[in-house]
């Protein structure tokens, strides 16, 4: 019996040594490598060739042996790359007498493997190519680690996630150990994010696939997993190995993946592509002819002391605007100030009408400007910034469109020493993220009709008087669109709330008492808070009676996933008027009735139901919990989810003090600090989450990760509902047994007329797939799926709004606000 060496080379993070065999068999071949430090690592053994496979295909494989039939045979084995140490690898035979003695050793040495990969490359490249990333193509019938992510979770750490796969065995454990680039072991401690299992490739076997999550210093670089079965007859592993270019490759790629449209580099070319250019003005300007509304626009500018070179930008900047039918009012408070009557009197232009007033506050300035307007709409832009020549085209198409249009604003970005960057592309109107803080800002344009029917805004809330005026509109306004252009620039400099909230400390409060009246004028119970950020608020509504929650807990076995869902809400719920309904469906294991009945005994809120129907469907159990609920409003809570934030459930509750929400949803995070779950978006044949994948503590885009705001849809996992509303729209659909039944409910809400909110401050884990798996991976689950995306589309697809709310300009097919190309 001999092993001798046939080759080497290096891939990504492995060495692959080609060994050539006689007297053994390759199945009964592991191998383990040994650090100088005498850290062990599990490496995985592969053959050429496949069982009863014809001898010349297993010799174009790569194996010379094979056409012999002289039991000898070739297989490579998968090395980690570690350049901080030596290895020394022994391959055992687990049948012979002695297994304590390996049958073959070999060093493996980081710069003498260096210099044999690049000569094996050279004079026999295809068996190196061969050899390389042999472990990546056999995939079924041995463990196989491997990382498909590293994930930012704070500024100087990282989440690292690798997956193991491996021939299902019950309740299999696995020994982990993780090292550094010179085998160090580091003390990390594994956690499991997801646990199921899957077909493999071939279809014949079932694999469990358990992904776990390591939380690393960013500057770590080298990473090496070593995963071995416990209790195994032999040593049964495997390893994954991650080199500083790889490492630097998937942090980046995180980035990149997260990052949104407000943080997009490339920013400056979109907007270069889609600014309207000289030829596209003068047919602008052939197009207003033809529509049936031409209204007056009045432009309300506040001048106080503006440096002559802002000023003249943003004269310039009106006065090239394509759609020429309105009247500039520019209030100048800035008494005796020569430099803006110079820069003035360079411009003859009748549109301009300069009004001279004593300065009192912004929101007095303002108001000069609009009892001075006869506009059919007013706008208004600040004194410092510039707008595209097409923007008031844009509104007034919009007009055309919409006649009862009574408020319209657009997209804006940031200008900054020339550059146009950080840009805000807004949804259409959404009352809760309005309420959060004033995400519409500019340009702001009202309607005649809805001015006449508001009052102008006082001097307590000068800062935030937009605000304030945009919160009165909407209270009268017949129709508010969003007009989707780039069409404001912002303009950044030391002296502007853009880069200096601290210039106007008073305006925060200002927009808190703006907020305050706007629900009091409309009849809504609340306290309006401001917030740990500067012009960000948050509201506490006002009960007559804390609403009572029905928390509906499907479950199925898996008793040590429910008691840590159930303990978690009994223990840390800082809300009290609540119940919990356990809906059991078809459990099989002592355990879990064990479980049900100790539970029940101990807490009088909880009880355990019995399903009477067969197999799984979600949305028939869930109905069927829901009769039992006692409650005003109804919350559908996944098994496998725990609570983090006392506040969770309040903050959830919270929302339902106006009578226009009909459902809310909480902020689901993985384990390891990632967000599963901010919300859900809908497109046209599609739907995903939003958020997915950003740190925990990530605001996201437009703060929709910190702020409420209101999403087509939210998972079932955490969602809860107005139990009349429930009643109202037939509950969830039976005919959807697994899939998309929670986002059907969700946009029937919206159907009926009910704002669906997404709360970032109701915040639990999710260990998705744990209970029941990915029905991806099941082939007979697969198709029950596919119909039922089949019947979801056809009704829905009709339906959906493009650009509602994820804007138009960016990926409708993506949750993490990226610009569409």
């Amino acid at each position: 019996m001999t092993i001798t060496m046939g080759g080497l080379c290096r891939g990504n993070g492995k060495g692959y040594v080609k060994l050539d065999v006689e007297g053994h068999r390759v199945e009964n071949l592991y191998a383990v490598a040994t650090a100088a430090n005498g850290n062990t690592i599990m490496c995985g053994v592969y053959p050429y060739g496949f069982p009863g496979e014809d001898p010349t295909a297993v010799a174009k494989a790569g194996d010379e042996h094979a056409v012999e039939g002289d039991g000898k045979f070739s297989c490579v084995v998968a090395v980690p790359l570690l350049d901080g140490t030596d290895l020394t690898v022994n391959v055992f035979d687990h049948t012979v007498a002695d297994t304590s003695r390996p049958v073959f050793t070999f060093p493996f040495k980081p710069l003498e493997s260096k210099v044999r990969s690049r000569l094996f490359y050279k004079f026999h490249s295809d068996v190196a190519f061969q050899m390389r990333d042999i472990d990546q193509r056999r995939l079924s019938g041995n463990i196989h680690v491997f990382v498909p992510g590293i994930y930012p979770i704070a500024p100087d750490e990282v989440s690292c996630r690798f997956v193991v796969r491996a021939p299902y065995v019950a309740n299999a454990q696995y020994e982990i150990h993780v090292y550094d680039h010179d085998a160090s072991e580091l003390d990390v401690q594994p956690i499991v994010i997801e646990n199921g299992q899957i077909h493999a490739n071939n279809g014949s076997t079932i694999m469990r696939e358990i992904c776990y999550s390591i939380r690393m210093p960013k500057t770590s670089r080298t990473l090496c997993v070593s995963v071995e079965e416990k209790g195994h007859d032999y040593p049964y592993g495997n390893f994954a190995c991650v080199l500083p270019p790889a490492w630097e490759g998937f942090v980046n790629g995180a980035y990149e993946h997260t990052r949104n449209a407000y943080h997009d580099p490339a920013y400056p070319n979109w907007l270069e592509q889609h600014r309207a250019t000289y030829g596209d003005l003068a047919q602008q300007r052939a197009m207003c002819q033809t529509w049936e509304h031409q209204p007056l626009i009045s432009l309300v500018v506040v001048l106080f002391r503006t440096p002559a070179p802002y000023l003249r930008a943003m004269l310039n900047s009106l006065l090239a605007q394509s759609y020429e039918k309105f009247e500039l009012l520019l209030v100048d408070v800035s008494d005796n100030y020569p430099e803006i009557d110079r820069v003035l009197a360079e411009y003859r232009d009748d549109r301009i009408r300069v009004i001279k007033a004593k300065n009192r506050n912004i929101a007095d300035n303002t108001n000069v400007g609009i009892r001075e307007a006869v506009g059919d709409y007013v706008g208004f832009v600040d004194h410092d910034d510039t707008v595209e020549p097409d923007a008031l085209y844009q509104y007034v198409a919009e007009i055309n469109r919409h006649p009862d249009v009574d408020l319209l604003y657009c997209d804006e970005d940031r200008l900054e020493n020339g550059e146009y960057r950080q840009p805000f592309f807004k949804p259409g109107f959404n009352r809760d993220l309005l309420y959060s803080y004033n995400y519409v800002t500019h340009l702001l344009m009202v309607s005649r009709y809805a001015l006449n029917r508001v009052e102008l805004s006082t001097a307590d809330v000068a800062g935030a008087q937009d605000y304030d005026l945009i919160l009165k509109s909407i209270e009268v306004a017949r129709c508010i669109r969003h007009v989707p252009h780039m069409l404001y620039h912002w303009r950044m400099h030391p002296g502007s709330t853009s880069v200096n909230p601290d210039s106007k400390p008073y305006a925060d409060e200002a927009g808190r008492l703006a907020l305050s009246r706007h629900f009091e004028r409309t009849g809504v119970k609340a306290e309006v808070m401001t917030s740990e950020l500067p012009f960000r608020y948050r509201t506490r509504y006002q009960f007559d009676h804390a609403p009572k929650v029905s928390i509906v807990i499907p479950t199925k076995d898996h008793s040590d996933i429910l008691s840590k869902c159930v303990d978690a809400v009994l223990s840390k719920t800082e809300y009290d008027n609540y119940e919990i309904i356990m809906v059991e469906n078809n459990s099989v294991e002592e355990a879990t009735f064990a479980y049900y009945e100790r539970i029940a005994a101990e807490q009088e809120r909880v009880r355990v139901v019995r399903w009477p129907g067969h197999g799984f469907n979600y949305s028939a159990i869930c109905n069927y919990g829901a009769t039992f609920a006692t409650g005003e409003l109804i919350l559908f809570l996944n098994n496998d989810t725990e609570v983090i934030n006392a506040e969770w459930l309040g903050n959830m509750v919270n929302h339902f003090g106006r009578e226009d929400v009909g459902m809310v949803g909480a902020k689901l995070i993985c384990h390891d600090g990632i967000v599963q779950h901010g919300g859900v978006w809908v497109a046209v044949d599609n739907c995903g989450y939003l958020g997915y994948d950003l740190a925990a503590d990530d605001s996201g885009y437009m703060e929709t990760m910190r702020y409420p705001s209101n999403v087509p849809a939210v998972t079932g996992a955490c969602q809860m509902i107005r139990r009349s509303v429930y009643e109202q729209i037939g509950g969830l659909d039976e005919s959807l047994v697994v899939v998309l039944n929670d986002v059907d409910l969700s946009l029937k809400v919206g159907e009926a007329g009910y704002l669906v909110v997404f709360e970032p401050q109701a915040m639990l884990y999710h260990n998705e797939f744990t209970s029941r798996g990915r029905d991806e991976r099941d082939p007979d689950k697969q198709r029950r799926a596919e119909v039922e995306y089949g019947r979801f589309r056809l009704r829905w697809n009709p339906t959906i709004e493009h650009g509602k709310y994820i804007n138009s300009n960016l990926n409708q097919y993506d949750g993490n606000y990226k610009i569409a190309w």
